[in-house]
Protein backbone atom coordinates (compact mmCIF):
# COMPACT_ATOMS: atom_id res chain seq x y z
CA UNK A 1 0.00 0.00 0.00
CA UNK A 2 1.34 3.83 -1.13
CA UNK A 3 2.64 5.17 2.03
CA UNK A 4 -0.04 8.59 1.08
CA UNK A 5 -2.61 5.85 2.18
CA UNK A 6 -1.49 4.45 5.33
CA UNK A 7 -1.88 7.53 7.51
CA UNK A 8 -2.67 11.16 6.68
CA UNK A 9 -0.46 14.20 7.96
CA UNK A 10 -1.36 15.20 11.20
CA UNK A 11 -1.54 19.05 10.38
CA UNK A 12 -4.33 18.20 7.36
CA UNK A 13 -6.32 15.73 9.89
CA UNK A 14 -6.36 18.96 12.38
CA UNK A 15 -9.50 20.97 11.05
CA UNK A 16 -9.37 23.55 13.69
CA UNK A 17 -5.68 24.53 13.33
CA UNK A 18 -6.11 23.99 9.41
CA UNK A 19 -9.09 26.60 8.91
CA UNK A 20 -7.61 29.01 11.18
CA UNK A 21 -3.88 29.18 9.62
CA UNK A 22 -6.27 29.32 6.32
CA UNK A 23 -8.46 32.28 7.98
CA UNK A 24 -5.05 34.26 9.17
CA UNK A 25 -3.39 34.14 5.60
CA UNK A 26 -6.32 35.57 3.75
CA UNK A 27 -7.08 38.08 5.99
CA UNK A 28 -2.88 39.24 6.26
CA UNK A 29 -3.35 39.19 2.56
CA UNK A 30 -6.45 41.53 2.31
CA UNK A 31 -4.76 44.11 4.73
CA UNK A 32 -1.76 44.15 2.54
CA UNK A 33 -3.51 44.68 -0.43
CA UNK A 34 -5.64 47.19 0.86
CA UNK A 35 -2.30 48.70 3.12
CA UNK A 36 -0.56 48.91 -0.51
CA UNK A 37 -3.73 50.52 -2.47
CA UNK A 38 -3.67 52.90 0.51
CA UNK A 39 -0.04 53.83 -0.26
CA UNK A 40 -0.18 54.32 -3.88
CA UNK A 41 -3.30 56.84 -3.06
CA UNK A 42 -1.29 59.04 -0.22
CA UNK A 43 1.72 58.66 -2.93
CA UNK A 44 -0.64 59.86 -5.76
CA UNK A 45 -2.33 62.86 -3.47
CA UNK A 46 0.84 63.92 -2.63
CA UNK A 47 2.52 64.58 -5.79
CA UNK A 48 0.22 65.12 -8.47
CA UNK A 49 -2.99 66.91 -7.79
CA UNK A 50 -0.58 68.97 -5.49
CA UNK A 51 2.82 69.59 -7.19
CA UNK A 52 3.81 72.33 -5.47
CA UNK A 53 1.95 70.46 -1.54
CA UNK A 54 4.04 72.21 1.42
CA UNK A 55 5.98 69.55 3.63
CA UNK A 56 5.62 66.90 0.42
CA UNK A 57 9.40 66.22 0.99
CA UNK A 58 8.66 65.19 4.16
CA UNK A 59 5.44 63.28 3.07
CA UNK A 60 7.22 61.34 0.62
CA UNK A 61 10.00 60.23 3.23
CA UNK A 62 6.95 59.06 5.39
CA UNK A 63 5.68 56.89 2.47
CA UNK A 64 8.85 55.66 1.54
CA UNK A 65 9.04 54.31 4.72
CA UNK A 66 5.29 53.22 4.70
CA UNK A 67 6.39 51.36 1.56
CA UNK A 68 9.46 49.67 2.92
CA UNK A 69 7.41 48.41 5.74
CA UNK A 70 5.02 47.24 3.33
CA UNK A 71 7.31 45.34 1.03
CA UNK A 72 9.14 43.28 4.02
CA UNK A 73 5.27 42.43 4.73
CA UNK A 74 5.06 40.99 1.67
CA UNK A 75 7.83 39.42 1.64
CA UNK A 76 7.12 37.74 4.76
CA UNK A 77 3.85 36.73 3.37
CA UNK A 78 5.31 35.09 0.29
CA UNK A 79 7.76 33.36 2.36
CA UNK A 80 4.82 31.99 4.95
CA UNK A 81 5.55 33.78 7.66
CA UNK A 82 2.53 35.22 9.41
CA UNK A 83 2.79 37.87 12.40
CA UNK A 84 1.76 37.13 15.75
CA UNK A 85 0.02 38.94 17.86
CA UNK A 86 2.12 41.18 19.58
CA UNK A 87 3.64 42.13 15.64
CA UNK A 88 -0.15 42.85 14.71
CA UNK A 89 -0.90 45.04 17.57
CA UNK A 90 2.59 47.27 16.07
CA UNK A 91 1.27 47.19 12.32
CA UNK A 92 -2.11 48.74 13.83
CA UNK A 93 -0.50 51.22 16.17
CA UNK A 94 2.27 51.81 12.94
CA UNK A 95 -1.11 52.16 10.51
CA UNK A 96 -3.14 54.49 13.01
CA UNK A 97 0.43 56.75 13.48
CA UNK A 98 0.87 57.16 9.57
CA UNK A 99 -2.42 57.91 9.14
CA UNK A 100 -2.33 60.97 11.80
CA UNK A 101 1.19 62.40 10.11
CA UNK A 102 -0.39 62.21 6.71
CA UNK A 103 -3.25 64.34 7.89
CA UNK A 104 -0.63 66.61 10.23
CA UNK A 105 1.59 67.43 7.00
CA UNK A 106 -1.96 67.87 5.50
CA UNK A 107 -3.45 70.48 6.59
CA UNK A 108 -5.18 68.34 9.75
CA UNK A 109 -9.27 68.98 9.29
CA UNK A 110 -8.59 70.53 5.65
CA UNK A 111 -6.69 67.11 4.67
CA UNK A 112 -7.87 64.76 2.05
CA UNK A 113 -5.73 61.96 3.25
CA UNK A 114 -8.01 61.11 6.15
CA UNK A 115 -9.28 58.29 3.72
CA UNK A 116 -6.09 56.48 5.45
CA UNK A 117 -7.60 55.75 8.65
CA UNK A 118 -10.99 54.34 7.08
CA UNK A 119 -8.25 52.16 5.51
CA UNK A 120 -7.03 51.39 8.90
CA UNK A 121 -10.01 50.68 10.36
CA UNK A 122 -10.96 48.13 7.59
CA UNK A 123 -7.85 46.21 7.86
CA UNK A 124 -8.75 45.68 11.85
CA UNK A 125 -11.87 44.66 11.54
CA UNK A 126 -10.66 41.72 9.42
CA UNK A 127 -8.23 41.20 12.00
CA UNK A 128 -9.86 42.01 15.15
CA UNK A 129 -13.35 41.66 14.46
CA UNK A 130 -16.51 43.97 15.31
CA UNK A 131 -14.59 44.90 18.69
CA UNK A 132 -11.77 45.08 17.53
CA UNK A 133 -12.86 47.45 14.82
CA UNK A 134 -15.06 49.97 17.06
CA UNK A 135 -12.34 50.32 19.51
CA UNK A 136 -10.14 50.91 16.53
CA UNK A 137 -12.66 53.21 14.96
CA UNK A 138 -12.61 55.73 18.66
CA UNK A 139 -9.05 55.56 18.19
CA UNK A 140 -8.97 57.01 15.01
CA UNK A 141 -11.88 59.27 15.55
CA UNK A 142 -9.75 60.74 18.74
CA UNK A 143 -6.49 60.81 16.71
CA UNK A 144 -8.48 62.48 13.62
CA UNK A 145 -9.84 64.99 15.93
CA UNK A 146 -6.72 65.56 18.10
CA UNK A 147 -4.43 66.16 15.08
CA UNK A 148 -7.17 68.16 13.58
CA UNK A 149 -7.83 70.81 16.55
CA UNK A 150 -3.61 70.52 17.09
CA UNK A 151 -3.31 71.99 13.33
CA UNK A 152 -6.05 74.23 13.68
CA UNK A 153 -5.09 75.58 16.88
CA UNK A 154 -8.40 74.11 18.25
CA UNK A 155 -12.13 73.91 17.71
CA UNK A 156 -13.88 76.92 17.08
CA UNK A 157 -16.21 76.59 14.68
CA UNK A 158 -19.16 75.07 13.86
CA UNK A 159 -17.95 73.63 10.36
CA UNK A 160 -14.86 72.06 12.68
CA UNK A 161 -17.23 70.58 15.12
CA UNK A 162 -19.48 68.87 12.14
CA UNK A 163 -16.17 67.89 10.28
CA UNK A 164 -15.27 65.79 13.42
CA UNK A 165 -18.81 64.76 14.09
CA UNK A 166 -19.33 63.63 10.25
CA UNK A 167 -15.85 61.49 10.50
CA UNK A 168 -16.58 59.93 13.65
CA UNK A 169 -20.18 58.85 12.49
CA UNK A 170 -18.45 57.33 9.15
CA UNK A 171 -15.60 55.74 11.08
CA UNK A 172 -18.21 53.67 13.07
CA UNK A 173 -20.50 53.32 9.93
CA UNK A 174 -17.46 52.04 8.57
CA UNK A 175 -15.84 49.47 11.40
CA UNK A 176 -19.57 48.23 11.94
CA UNK A 177 -20.27 47.27 8.52
CA UNK A 178 -16.72 45.89 7.76
CA UNK A 179 -16.78 43.92 10.99
CA UNK A 180 -19.99 42.10 10.24
CA UNK A 181 -18.91 41.57 6.53
CA UNK A 182 -15.39 40.43 7.60
CA UNK A 183 -17.10 37.99 10.06
CA UNK A 184 -19.96 36.14 7.78
CA UNK A 185 -16.63 35.91 4.83
CA UNK A 186 -14.72 33.87 7.58
CA UNK A 187 -17.65 31.91 8.25
CA UNK A 188 -18.66 30.99 5.16
CA UNK A 189 -14.81 30.14 4.35
CA UNK A 190 -14.99 28.06 7.52
CA UNK A 191 -17.77 26.24 6.69
CA UNK A 192 -16.23 25.72 2.61
CA UNK A 193 -12.91 24.77 4.19
CA UNK A 194 -14.85 22.40 6.63
CA UNK A 195 -16.88 21.35 3.88
CA UNK A 196 -13.90 20.71 1.32
CA UNK A 197 -11.57 18.91 4.17
CA UNK A 198 -14.74 16.06 5.20
CA UNK A 199 -14.91 15.57 1.39
CA UNK A 200 -10.83 14.90 1.13
CA UNK A 201 -11.05 13.18 3.91
CA UNK A 202 -13.73 10.83 3.03
CA UNK A 203 -12.23 10.49 -0.32
CA UNK A 204 -8.96 9.35 1.73
CA UNK A 205 -10.72 6.43 3.53
CA UNK A 206 -12.46 5.47 0.48
CA UNK A 207 -9.08 5.30 -1.35
CA UNK A 208 -7.49 3.25 1.23
CA UNK A 209 -10.07 0.63 1.45
CA UNK A 210 -9.85 0.69 -2.83
CA UNK A 211 -6.56 -0.01 -2.11
CA UNK A 212 -7.17 -2.93 0.27
CA UNK A 213 -9.73 -4.22 -1.82
CA UNK A 214 -7.07 -4.38 -4.70
CA UNK A 215 -4.79 -5.85 -2.86
CA UNK A 216 -6.80 -8.42 -1.30
CA UNK A 217 -8.27 -9.23 -5.07
CA UNK A 218 -4.92 -9.54 -6.28
CA UNK A 219 -4.35 -12.01 -3.55
CA UNK A 220 -7.45 -13.93 -4.09
CA UNK A 221 -7.62 -13.86 -8.14
CA UNK A 222 -3.84 -15.25 -7.83
CA UNK A 223 -5.16 -17.69 -4.97
CA UNK A 224 -8.02 -18.75 -8.01
CA UNK A 225 -6.25 -19.15 -11.00
CA UNK A 226 -3.42 -20.70 -9.28
CA UNK A 227 -5.73 -23.86 -7.97
CA UNK A 228 -7.24 -24.70 -11.34
CA UNK A 229 -4.00 -24.18 -13.45
CA UNK A 230 -2.53 -26.48 -11.20
CA UNK A 231 -4.46 -29.30 -11.44
CA UNK A 232 -4.57 -28.68 -15.28
CA UNK A 233 -0.70 -28.28 -15.36
CA UNK A 234 0.14 -31.52 -13.48
CA UNK A 235 -2.68 -33.74 -15.50
CA UNK A 236 -1.38 -32.54 -18.73
CA UNK A 237 3.00 -33.75 -17.58
CA UNK A 238 1.04 -37.01 -16.89
CA UNK A 239 -0.69 -37.15 -19.99
CA UNK A 240 2.30 -36.18 -21.72
CA UNK A 241 5.16 -38.38 -19.90
CA UNK A 242 2.83 -41.61 -19.79
CA UNK A 243 1.52 -40.86 -23.20
CA UNK A 244 -0.36 -44.30 -24.26
CA UNK A 245 0.36 -45.96 -21.24
CA UNK A 246 -1.78 -43.97 -19.22
CA UNK A 247 -5.20 -46.17 -18.47
CA UNK A 248 -8.24 -44.83 -19.69
CA UNK A 249 -9.79 -44.43 -16.36
CA UNK A 250 -7.13 -42.07 -15.91
CA UNK A 251 -7.24 -40.88 -18.80
CA UNK A 252 -11.13 -39.93 -18.53
CA UNK A 253 -10.72 -38.54 -14.96
CA UNK A 254 -8.30 -36.80 -16.57
CA UNK A 255 -10.26 -35.27 -19.09
CA UNK A 256 -13.39 -34.29 -16.51
CA UNK A 257 -10.64 -32.40 -14.31
CA UNK A 258 -9.12 -30.55 -17.55
CA UNK A 259 -13.10 -29.71 -18.58
CA UNK A 260 -14.23 -28.63 -14.90
CA UNK A 261 -11.36 -26.54 -14.08
CA UNK A 262 -11.26 -24.63 -17.85
CA UNK A 263 -15.10 -24.45 -16.94
CA UNK A 264 -14.22 -23.09 -13.94
CA UNK A 265 -11.59 -20.58 -15.11
CA UNK A 266 -14.36 -19.23 -17.83
CA UNK A 267 -16.70 -18.51 -15.09
CA UNK A 268 -14.13 -16.55 -13.21
CA UNK A 269 -12.76 -14.91 -16.29
CA UNK A 270 -16.19 -13.66 -17.41
CA UNK A 271 -17.48 -12.75 -14.00
CA UNK A 272 -14.52 -10.46 -14.23
CA UNK A 273 -15.04 -9.12 -17.50
CA UNK A 274 -18.59 -8.29 -16.68
CA UNK A 275 -17.80 -6.35 -13.76
CA UNK A 276 -15.29 -3.82 -15.95
CA UNK A 277 -17.68 -3.36 -18.04
CA UNK A 278 -20.74 -2.64 -16.31
CA UNK A 279 -18.53 -0.18 -14.07
CA UNK A 280 -17.09 0.96 -17.16
CA UNK A 281 -20.69 1.62 -18.51
CA UNK A 282 -20.03 -0.38 -21.77
CA UNK A 283 -22.88 -3.22 -21.18
CA UNK A 284 -26.35 -2.68 -22.86
CA UNK A 285 -29.18 -4.34 -21.40
CA UNK A 286 -31.86 -5.77 -23.42
CA UNK A 287 -34.86 -6.45 -21.70
CA UNK A 288 -37.92 -8.42 -23.17
CA UNK A 289 -40.38 -11.10 -22.12
CA UNK A 290 -38.07 -14.06 -20.54
CA UNK A 291 -38.75 -17.25 -19.37
CA UNK A 292 -37.21 -18.25 -16.24
CA UNK A 293 -37.15 -21.85 -17.04
CA UNK A 294 -34.84 -21.24 -19.88
CA UNK A 295 -32.54 -18.93 -18.24
CA UNK A 296 -32.70 -21.77 -15.34
CA UNK A 297 -31.60 -24.26 -17.36
CA UNK A 298 -28.89 -22.28 -18.92
CA UNK A 299 -27.13 -21.35 -15.22
CA UNK A 300 -27.13 -25.60 -14.97
CA UNK A 301 -25.51 -25.98 -18.09
CA UNK A 302 -22.75 -23.82 -16.78
CA UNK A 303 -21.91 -26.43 -14.18
CA UNK A 304 -20.51 -29.11 -16.36
CA UNK A 305 -19.77 -31.55 -12.91
CA UNK A 306 -22.59 -34.77 -12.65
CA UNK A 307 -22.02 -33.50 -8.50
CA UNK A 308 -23.07 -29.94 -9.10
CA UNK A 309 -26.03 -30.57 -11.26
CA UNK A 310 -27.61 -33.48 -8.90
CA UNK A 311 -27.22 -30.69 -6.35
CA UNK A 312 -29.97 -28.65 -7.93
CA UNK A 313 -33.75 -28.37 -7.05
CA UNK A 314 -35.93 -26.05 -8.62
CA UNK A 315 -39.85 -25.12 -8.54
CA UNK A 316 -41.05 -23.04 -10.92
CA UNK A 317 -45.17 -22.04 -10.71
CA UNK A 318 -46.33 -21.69 -14.27
CA UNK A 319 -47.72 -18.57 -13.68
CA UNK A 320 -44.58 -17.10 -12.86
CA UNK A 321 -42.17 -18.29 -15.66
CA UNK A 322 -42.32 -14.87 -17.81
CA UNK A 323 -40.78 -12.20 -16.84
CA UNK A 324 -39.24 -8.79 -18.10
CA UNK A 325 -35.08 -9.26 -18.44
CA UNK A 326 -32.15 -9.83 -20.59
CA UNK A 327 -31.65 -13.65 -20.24
CA UNK A 328 -28.50 -13.90 -20.70
CA UNK A 329 -27.65 -11.52 -17.98
CA UNK A 330 -30.27 -12.89 -15.83
CA UNK A 331 -28.53 -16.53 -16.33
CA UNK A 332 -25.38 -14.74 -15.29
CA UNK A 333 -26.84 -13.42 -12.12
CA UNK A 334 -28.56 -16.91 -11.10
CA UNK A 335 -25.54 -18.16 -11.78
CA UNK A 336 -23.80 -16.46 -9.47
CA UNK A 337 -25.78 -17.07 -6.25
CA UNK A 338 -26.09 -20.88 -7.43
CA UNK A 339 -22.42 -20.96 -7.52
CA UNK A 340 -22.47 -18.84 -4.43
CA UNK A 341 -24.86 -21.46 -2.60
CA UNK A 342 -22.86 -24.43 -3.85
CA UNK A 343 -19.61 -22.75 -2.35
CA UNK A 344 -20.56 -21.89 1.39
CA UNK A 345 -22.99 -25.30 1.02
CA UNK A 346 -21.66 -28.50 2.93
CA UNK A 347 -20.80 -31.08 0.06
CA UNK A 348 -24.22 -32.97 -0.88
CA UNK A 349 -26.51 -30.27 0.21
CA UNK A 350 -29.50 -29.28 -1.93
CA UNK A 351 -29.61 -25.75 -3.69
CA UNK A 352 -33.29 -25.05 -4.32
CA UNK A 353 -34.44 -22.94 -6.65
CA UNK A 354 -37.94 -21.40 -6.13
CA UNK A 355 -40.13 -18.96 -8.50
CA UNK A 356 -42.96 -17.48 -7.90
CA UNK A 357 -45.49 -14.54 -8.56
CA UNK A 358 -46.05 -11.55 -6.52
CA UNK A 359 -48.79 -9.61 -7.93
CA UNK A 360 -46.41 -7.48 -10.60
CA UNK A 361 -43.30 -8.79 -10.05
CA UNK A 362 -41.37 -12.83 -10.06
CA UNK A 363 -39.68 -13.63 -7.26
CA UNK A 364 -36.86 -16.26 -7.73
CA UNK A 365 -35.09 -17.89 -4.42
CA UNK A 366 -31.87 -19.36 -4.15
CA UNK A 367 -31.86 -21.51 -0.76
CA UNK A 368 -29.00 -22.64 0.73
CA UNK A 369 -28.03 -24.80 3.93
CA UNK A 370 -24.87 -23.43 4.68
CA UNK A 371 -23.52 -20.98 7.38
CA UNK A 372 -26.05 -18.53 8.30
CA UNK A 373 -24.43 -14.74 6.84
CA UNK A 374 -24.68 -12.85 9.85
CA UNK A 375 -27.24 -9.90 10.24
CA UNK A 376 -24.13 -7.22 10.21
CA UNK A 377 -22.90 -8.41 6.70
CA UNK A 378 -25.89 -9.36 4.90
CA UNK A 379 -25.51 -5.92 3.16
CA UNK A 380 -21.40 -5.91 3.24
CA UNK A 381 -21.87 -9.36 1.13
CA UNK A 382 -23.03 -7.73 -1.84
CA UNK A 383 -19.67 -5.70 -1.69
CA UNK A 384 -16.88 -6.11 -4.81
CA UNK A 385 -14.37 -8.51 -3.51
CA UNK A 386 -15.35 -9.34 0.10
CA UNK A 387 -16.11 -12.32 1.33
CA UNK A 388 -17.68 -13.59 4.82
CA UNK A 389 -15.70 -16.67 4.76
CA UNK A 390 -11.62 -17.36 4.36
CA UNK A 391 -10.85 -18.67 1.54
CA UNK A 392 -9.44 -21.70 3.57
CA UNK A 393 -13.03 -22.91 5.47
CA UNK A 394 -15.01 -22.48 2.39
CA UNK A 395 -15.80 -25.55 0.04
CA UNK A 396 -15.22 -24.32 -2.77
CA UNK A 397 -12.81 -21.04 -4.14
CA UNK A 398 -14.11 -17.75 -5.03
CA UNK A 399 -12.74 -14.03 -5.62
CA UNK A 400 -15.99 -12.56 -3.82
CA UNK A 401 -17.18 -11.03 -7.46
CA UNK A 402 -20.22 -12.88 -7.69
CA UNK A 403 -22.86 -10.93 -5.46
CA UNK A 404 -21.71 -7.90 -6.82
CA UNK A 405 -21.72 -8.74 -10.20
CA UNK A 406 -25.43 -10.33 -9.60
CA UNK A 407 -26.67 -6.92 -7.50
CA UNK A 408 -25.57 -4.54 -10.32
CA UNK A 409 -26.77 -6.74 -13.10
CA UNK A 410 -30.48 -7.31 -11.36
CA UNK A 411 -30.74 -3.28 -10.59
CA UNK A 412 -29.70 -2.60 -14.17
CA UNK A 413 -33.08 -4.91 -15.25
CA UNK A 414 -34.96 -3.13 -12.87
CA UNK A 415 -34.89 -5.81 -10.09
CA UNK A 416 -34.33 -6.18 -6.59
CA UNK A 417 -31.90 -8.26 -5.12
CA UNK A 418 -31.46 -9.51 -1.27
CA UNK A 419 -30.84 -11.51 1.33
CA UNK A 420 -32.88 -13.42 4.11
CA UNK A 421 -31.89 -15.10 6.98
CA UNK A 422 -34.28 -15.40 9.44
CA UNK A 423 -33.64 -19.36 9.23
CA UNK A 424 -31.05 -20.69 12.26
CA UNK A 425 -28.70 -22.19 9.30
CA UNK A 426 -28.55 -21.61 5.51
CA UNK A 427 -29.36 -18.15 3.42
CA UNK A 428 -32.15 -17.21 1.22
CA UNK A 429 -30.99 -14.60 -1.53
CA UNK A 430 -33.85 -13.74 -3.03
CA UNK A 431 -34.55 -11.70 -6.75
CA UNK A 432 -37.57 -9.85 -7.57
CA UNK A 433 -37.85 -8.27 -11.36
CA UNK A 434 -41.25 -7.39 -13.65
CA UNK A 435 -43.63 -9.78 -14.41
CA UNK A 436 -43.70 -9.35 -18.36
Amino acid sequence: MPAALTAAPRAVLDLPTLVDRDRRVGVERIIEVTRWIALVFAAIMANFPYPNLRNAASINILLGAWGIFNFAVTVALLARRLPGARLQYCMTGLDIGVASALVYLTGGFQSNFAITFFVVVVATSLRYGIAGSLLCAAVAGAMYAGVGAYVAGGVSTTAQLDDIGSHLFVFFVVALTSGLLARELVTARARQMAHTFHLEHAAFIELREVDRLKAEFIMLASHELRTPLAKVKAWLMLMHDAGGRLPEVARKEAMEVLRSETEHLARLTDNLLCIAQLEAGEIRLKTAPTKVSEAVEQVFARFVEAADRRRFVRHIDPEADLILADRERLALALACLVDNALKFSPEGELVHIDVKRQGDVVRIDVVDNGRRIPDDQVELVFASFYQVESPLTRQRGGAGVGLYLARHLVERMGGRIWVENARARGNTFAITLPAA
